[in-house]
């Protein structure tokens, strides 16, 4: 469920239209408004009556079939315990690239998302902090740059069928300098989004201070466009005051404004920041999949008793064997078909349950009470709520893995075993294109592996003098020649006799054979 979607028309900042009880951070912007007099805010739902929604639907579609491409940017608050919710919401909304800001991920610590590349950038010096964006694999992208010091960000150039352009995952705590003059902004077809923690009427609050200057003043200078919208839903709630403010923003160039839409969405694993999802003006377009089979559900019985009626009957003698071959193949797969049920649970959630969505659910409906009308007893029913789920959440996932483990058979189920390990170990998931960047053009499949190629040999490619070159044809003739001298066969030295004695073998191949290699 969605709860706004804006975009800005006319090209230029939104105008400065205070959001009512809005703040960041440790300290509140002001009181929610008053029940007589002062300015009013509609709704979050109604709202959303006068503006174009996108992204909402859920109806699955065919494979190869063209989609809206969507981009997701989020303030995970601790990526690892909300991975199930995360996996769930970028299957369902066919998010092509989602940008993650304070995943409190170390090095030591493996995070991927099956079908997603993972671009990550952990934060050493702290444990909280750290970027990261998830990018399908059948996009190509290429990691330009990426900085850790004040604020974090990462360049990515991202080439899809149809367009190209860069994107910036951008965060910045409130306690660090901005640092927005080292971004290498584009003119066009450039995109930033991220968590700025900063204040400003043109993305909601009702004051502007120096953070929200500096970040207005950098958006003038790169002839940026904000896609925000001060009559948005908030992203942000602060559970300490009790208010809500946005803090995660959106800025493109002008030729991806027009057709580029923004929504915010229901809260996500239990993070006091909402996810927020943008539609660009291009089209995505899913690769075509080949089937699965449903081995643990086929019907072995019926699949035997069917390839014995439907193969008995083919002709063999005087035919070409290619055409047995098919007929053969053809009826196997009938069989199967008839028998083997195919495909999977697209939305699967592992140790997911009825009663953990109803739970999950109730979490929402806390939060958005929370929102519209803040007060002490709707934020403990918020953290009840959240308490609640996370229990449950935490019970459910050691039931599942006890349950799974309990029913392998470690004498028979050895291949289940050793492929339930590899999943525990990130070793079984699918990786993404081999992307280059070479004079400002992005490198794929072939191209990359021949530049590969030709850097590795300018790189090997050592200069040898002509002294040496021909030191060492002359040392490569004569090796044959010493070899035949000096290394006699010992099956003829251990035949020849002197006296009714064998002869001894040489000093050195005495002591080669006392002290064998191994």
């Amino acid at each position: 469920m969605t709860l706004s979607t804006s975009t800005d028309g006319n090209g230029a900042r939104p105008l400065r239209t205070p959001q009512d009880g809005a703040a960041s951070g440790p300290m509140p912007q002001r009181d929610p408004a008053p029940t007589t007099g002062g300015p009013s805010r509609p709704s979050c739902h109604a709202r959303g009556r006068w503006r174009r929604v996108t992204g909402t639907t859920t109806t699955r579609k065919k494979p190869s079939q063209q989609r809206p491409f969507q981009v997701m940017h989020w303030n995970a608050e601790s990526i690892l315990n909300k991975k199930t919710e995360l996996e769930h919401i970028l299957h369902e909304k066919n998010i092509n690239i989602c940008c993650i800001q304070e995943t409190h991920l170390t090095p030591q610590k493996s995070f991927k998302v099956r079908g997603y590349q993972c671009l990550r950038s952990d934060r050493t010096d702290r444990s909280k902090g750290g970027i990261l964006t998830l990018i399908r694999n059948n996009i190509n992208a290429c990691l330009i740059e990426t900085h850790m010091e004040d604020s974090e960000y990462q360049v990515i150039r991202i080439q899809t069928k149809t367009a190209e352009f860069h994107l910036v995952n951008f965060y910045c705590p409130n306690d660090r300098h901005l640092a927005l003059d080292t971004i290498p902004a584009k003119a066009s077809n450039f995109i930033v989004v991220g968590d700025f923690n900063s204040h400003s009427q043109s993305w909601g609050y009702d004051h502007l201070d120096r953070r929200g200057e500096e970040v207005e003043n950098w958006q003038d200078d790169k002839g940026l466009i904000l896609l925000n919208s001060p009559f948005d839903c908030p992203t942000f709630y602060s559970r300490r005051w009790h208010t809500t403010s946005t803090p995660d923003l959106a800025f493109c160039t002008e030729d991806m404004h027009q057709p580029t839409s923004r929504e915010v969405g229901e809260q996500l694993g239990g993070s006091d920041h909402r996810p927020v999802f943008l539609t660009l003006g291009m089209e995505s377009c899913t690769e075509a999949s080949f089937p699965r089979w449903n081995y643990k559900r086929a019907n072995w019985f019926l699949f035997r008793h069917r390839t014995s009626e439907l193969t008995k009957d083919i002709r063999v003698e005087g035919r070409d064997i290619n055409m047995v071959a098919k007929d053969f193949n053809m009826s196997i797969i009938r069989a199967a078909r008839e028998s083997i049920p195919r495909g999977a649970r697209r939305d699967y959630k592992p140790s997911w349950s009825n009663e953990l969505q109803e739970l999950d659910d109730d979490l929402a409906d806390a939060r958005r009470e929370a929102e519209v009308n803040p007060s002490q007893n709707n934020n403990i029913r918020l953290q009840e709520a959240k308490a609640k789920f996370l229990k449950k959440k935490l019970q459910a996932r050691r039931r599942s893995w006890q349950e799974k483990t309990s029913s392998l058979n470690l004498e028979k189920d050895g291949r289940k075993l050793w492929r339930l390990t590899k999943q525990l170990n990130d070793e079984n998931t699918s990786r993404g294109k081999i992307t280059l960047e070479k004079n400002g053009k992005v490198l794929t499949g072939k191209h990359a592996a021949n530049q590969f190629a030709e850097s590795y040999a300018a790189e090997s490619n050592l200069h040898v003098s002509p002294e040496k070159q021909r030191e060492a044809r002359r040392e490569k003739r004569e090796r044959p020649a010493r070899q035949s001298t000096t290394h006699t066969p010992r099956a003829a030295l251990s035949s020849e006799k002197v006296k009714g004695e064998e002869v001894p073998w040489p000093r050195r191949h005495h002591q080669r054979d006392a002290n064998p290699p191994w």
